[in-house]
């Protein structure tokens, strides 16, 4: 995997306050390792915590990072695309608290324009908190 050169508001179609990662830190042509920082400030932060099915955001906000890299390196503009569904998705916690460094991962399993599958993953002091099939639409 190499280091991401662009900064996240350059990968992604979505505007703040609604950009939920923090930042690219590698990708390859299958994977992108995203991380999350929960702050004071973090969107849906509710007493202390952000809920764990917060998490699926992450991880979808990932592919559309994956999507933007992708789209960004061929000299094209980033495109909307739309999380479908979510298959096999296990929370091994129930929230994410103020200082935690969450490490995203997604890999393309499958793509067939317009549609991708992702497996994605989200570790927490490296250990695995959450998991999930993604499947995305980009028209």
């Amino acid at each position: 995997m190499q280091p991401c050169p662009y900064n996240i508001t350059e990968i992604l179609y979505h505007a703040p306050p609604m950009i939920l990662i923090d930042r690219v830190e590698a990708y390859d042509a299958a994977t992108v390792a995203s991380v999350v920082d929960i702050w004071a400030d973090s969107p849906f932060l509710e007493c202390g915590v952000v809920p764990a099915y917060v998490g699926v955001e992450y991880m979808a906000q990932s592919i559309a990072a994956y999507s933007g890299i992708k789209a960004r390196n061929a000299g094209e503009g980033v495109k909307i695309g739309y999380l479908v569904s979510t298959r096999s998705m296990i929370l091994s916690c129930p929230a994410f608290a103020i200082g935690d460094r969450l490490d995203v991962t997604v890999k393309l399993v499958y793509d067939e324009k317009p549609m991708a599958v992702f497996d994605g993953t989200i570790h927490r002091a490296e250990k695995l908190v959450a998991e999930a099939r993604l499947n995305v639409y980009q028209p």
